[in-house]
């Protein structure tokens, strides 16, 4: 049974016929006790399903702000509050605006002094659904919050995970070996400078446009005077590709220290790595070795862009050609070997595609001939740590757009 609480005017003569006429359609009416001052408490206590509220405009202040106070208390906010008039008020000058004001104190619904009990009785049907729609949605909203709360914390604990996660992918890159001097001028922004001794320099930049990233890039030592130096690229970015990421750094440590040539390298990382990884990705990738005592480099590649390649002497810039399918397509397939000899002021610079390809807000593509005539300019101007150089561009050429893929350089300078 549906329980009205009715909050009549002193004196008056309302209160039982209408009490009768509600109690006759099956609800429960009652009056509150007591004086205006505790009706707030008696609300709260009887929590009925709708008050009706009579209004004369001599006393329709306080009892508005007993309506305020009921909207301000949780307890109380969504019972739905019916305004009663009086026909006298509602002719007189003024006219309803007191009843209008009781809107404004928070009253859902208000009757005109003429009503009749049909028309009351739709008010109160009308403020029951209202009210079991508001419950409905609070319900609603509240398992709603409980299911963001707990999306939220999930989430927390993801971007932890995430984080964990890219601290140790980021432990896969080279270490840098040498600190830069923030007082140098010449001194590298970004660059990293993993090697570099009186014959060879060594550095790189690596930027995921993910948490997680597909690109890797390393730089081995080995004892026989070598230096080992290797540019991956995973087919798509986050969390699977990280994954691959590691899988082929732990190959690529163990094979090369098996294997000195870079065509026998990529050939049983192809086929443990064909082995292994059953996503559907793929992994694009070149590797060298450098004789530190002949500075003879030898290079093997497997679908991976072109290197470009500056000769000092002939002061001109190609792309080594060799390359081979790349890694995890066809088991078993042999990979093509290139060597040049390395003489002062030779450069090598290796990317991914993730430079080549990036696009400006006008979806202009950077482009591999822009790279070339950086190369040259940076070359021809001695500018030191053309990965610098080529970020900053990049910046410029994007406008400060975000990734849409990973970026990894590394340049190899003949000293």
């Amino acid at each position: 049974m549906k329980k009205i609480l009715f909050l009549p005017e002193p004196h008056s003569t309302l209160s039982n016929r209408l009490g009768v006429q509600l109690e006759a359609e099956g609800f429960c009416v009652d009056h509150p006790k007591g004086e205006m001052a505790q009706w707030a408490e008696t609300v709260r206590l009887l929590q009925p399903d709708v008050i009706l509220m009579e209004v004369m405009p001599e006393t329709y202040t306080e009892r508005y702000q007993l309506n305020h106070q009921l909207k301000q208390d949780s307890v109380t906010e969504n019972i739905p509050v019916l305004l009663l008039g009086h026909a006298s008020a509602d002719s007189a000058e003024d006219g309803i605006h007191y009843l209008l004001e009781g809107l404004y104190a928070g009253a859902n619904d208000y009757l005109r002094g003429d009503y009749d009990f049909a028309e009351l009785l739709g008010k109160i049907n009308t403020a029951l659904r209202l009210r079991t729609s508001m419950e409905k949605n609070k319900v609603l909203a509240d398992q709603l919050n409980e299911v963001n709360e707990e999306l939220y914390q999930r989430n927390i604990q993801i971007e932890k995970e995430l984080y964990i996660a890219r601290q140790l992918q980021q432990s896969l890159l080279p270490a840098a070996t040498i600190a830069v001097d923030p007082e140098n001028e010449d001194a590298p922004m970004f660059t990293k400078i993993h090697y570099q001794d009186e014959k060879l320099r060594i550095s790189g930049i690596y930027l995921p446009c993910d948490a997680l990233g597909g690109d890797l890039y390393d730089v081995l030592k080995f004892r026989d005077n070598a230096i080992g130096v290797s540019i991956t690229d995973v087919s798509g970015h986050g969390v699977p590709a990280g994954f691959i990421t590691a899988i082929f750094k732990t190959s690529l440590y163990r094979i090369t220290h098996q294997e000195h040539d870079p065509a026998q390298v990529l050939f049983h990382l192809n086929n443990e790595l064909f082995d292994i990884v059953k996503t559907g990705d793929y992994v694009t990738s070149i590797y060298m070795r450098i004789d530190m005592e002949t500075m003879k480099l030898e290079c093997a590649g497997a679908g991976h862009p072109y290197p470009f390649y500056y000769n000092a002497a002939e002061n001109r810039i190609s792309r080594l050609q060799e390359n081979g399918t790349p890694l995890v397509w066809v088991r078993d397939i042999p990979y093509p070997k290139e060597t040049i000899q390395l003489q002062p002021g030779d450069k090598l610079f290796l990317f991914t595609d993730g430079v080549s390809e990036l696009r400006n807000p006008a979806e202009e593509m950077y482009g591999e001939e822009r790279i070339e005539q950086l190369f040259q300019q940076t070359i021809d101007n001695q500018i030191p740590f053309f990965t610098d150089v080529i970020i900053s561009d990049l910046s410029d050429f994007t406008e400060g757009a975000p990734l849409m893929d990973d970026i990894s350089m590394v340049l190899i300078e003949a000293l």
